[in-house]
């Protein structure tokens, strides 16, 4: 079986940490890396050989705003298809207006408790 591998594009150490083990939680194959810097994590892909399934992005990024850095994904062709998880902590209607213009990009708020993490992750993945 095909591991599922997802790029967690994230400042916050407890929400990585908190994304992890729900990722962990939910018993399947998936290859998770975290980048903590979006620029870092847009270069990176670039050179890549093995793509992510999923992108998860933190809206509120140092360097590159996660609008930006789903704006300088789509202008590459190879990572123009990646699948973008918005993941904020923003309310879900700002979080829509951000990201409207985009195609292949799903969008979710940060839940309150783990329990509706994994349930949120489970139906994305």
């Amino acid at each position: 079986m095909k591991n599922t591998v997802i790029l967690l594009v994230d400042d916050d150490e407890d929400d990585c940490e908190l994304f992890i083990a729900a990722i962990a939680s939910l018993n399947k194959n998936i290859l998770t890396t975290i980048s903590n810097n979006s620029l870092e994590a847009l270069n990176n892909l670039k050179v890549a050989t093995v793509l992510p399934d999923f992108i998860f992005l933190d809206m509120q990024m140092p360097y590159l705003s996660g609008a930006e850095f789903i704006q300088e994904l789509r202008k590459v062709p190879e990572l123009s298809k990646i699948q973008v998880v918005v993941y904020s902590s923003h309310s879900h209607e700002i979080l829509k207006k951000l990201t409207n213009e985009f195609s292949s990009v799903q969008i979710f708020t940060k839940p309150n408790n783990f329990q509706e993490l994994v349930s949120t992750l489970d139906g994305i993945l």
